[in-house]
């Protein structure tokens, strides 16, 4: 069933298999920035967006990470994103990395 909707969705949209790849290519890449990230200080974390968010070339492509800390809990535990961009995809859905950092610097998810 889920070949016959693929073959449904490349005939309908013949760019489908590219935008599926780019968000693949996103996805795998906001995973390892989002791993380096959780291995950043409590308070290298605490700055601003425009000082945590960065950018990569891969190949010849640049892809950019949104990175912040949008909200900090009672007890001082971090919410953390990071949102990859840059790549066309399918519905313009991009894929986002999230994590839980806590003063003490441990992380969950």
């Amino acid at each position: 069933m889920k070949q016959v909707i693929k073959e449904i969705l490349l005939q309908l949209f013949p760019k489908s298999k590219e935008l599926h790849n780019n968000y693949e290519i996103l996805k795998t890449e906001v995973e390892k920035v989002g791993r380096e990230y959780e291995k950043k200080s409590y308070q290298e974390l605490l700055r601003p967006a425009e000082q945590n968010s960065t950018m990569r070339l891969i190949g010849e492509r640049k892809i950019y990470f949104n990175a912040e800390a949008y909200h900090v809990k009672p007890d001082g535990t971090l919410c953390f994103c990071i949102d990859a961009d840059g790549l066309p995809t399918i519905f313009g859905v991009k894929p986002s990395y999230h994590f839980y950092k806590r003063p003490d610097n441990s992380v969950y998810y």
